[in-house]
């Protein structure tokens, strides 16, 4: 547990490679945490993402988080094909899935603000940009959409 208190609080720091190097390590937990097994079925799935063959991705995901319901970076990929495929509430579901997991994990606070922002909940998805960007003070993308979001609320 140290050792992700210490990887969170590097996204903070000042340093981009201190930050780099943290949101990498993160990533690669993330998706290790169920094990060898279920990290080579993720790197399937994200390989069939780079192909653009989402059916596939979906399947592969939707496999993995039945087969491991507590693994959060299952829910999360499972979710970015979701949104890949314009299916934003069944990705919010996922988001949030990932979410009750895992609260530190940016990416899916992100991809939940991306979906609400998508179907014109402005308020939400700027709450969950402001969430992201409180974990990873320096990602512009949330500074970007919340700006935009701002933007639609005014």
């Amino acid at each position: 547990m140290d050792d992700l208190k210490q990887l969170l609080a590097n996204l903070k720091n000042e340093d981009p490679q201190v930050r780099r190097k943290a949101t990498a390590a993160l990533w690669l937990r993330w998706h290790e945490e169920a094990g060898e097994k279920a990290g080579e079925r993720v790197q399937e799935g994200i390989h069939f993402i780079n192909e653009n063959q989402l059916d596939e991705a979906e399947k592969v995901f939707t496999q993995l988080v039945q087969d491991y319901p507590d693994f959060s970076e299952g829910h999360n990929k499972l979710a970015t094909v979701l949104f890949l495929k314009g299916e934003y509430l069944l990705s919010i579901d996922q988001c949030r899935e990932t979410l009750k997991r895992n609260p530190h994990h940016f990416g899916a606070w992100n991809g939940l603000g991306m979906c609400l922002y998508q179907i014109g909940r402005f308020q939400e998805a700027l709450a969950s940009f402001q969430k992201a960007l409180e974990i990873q003070p320096y990602a512009r993308s949330n500074r970007v959409f919340i700006a935009k979001c701002r933007g639609k609320l005014n």
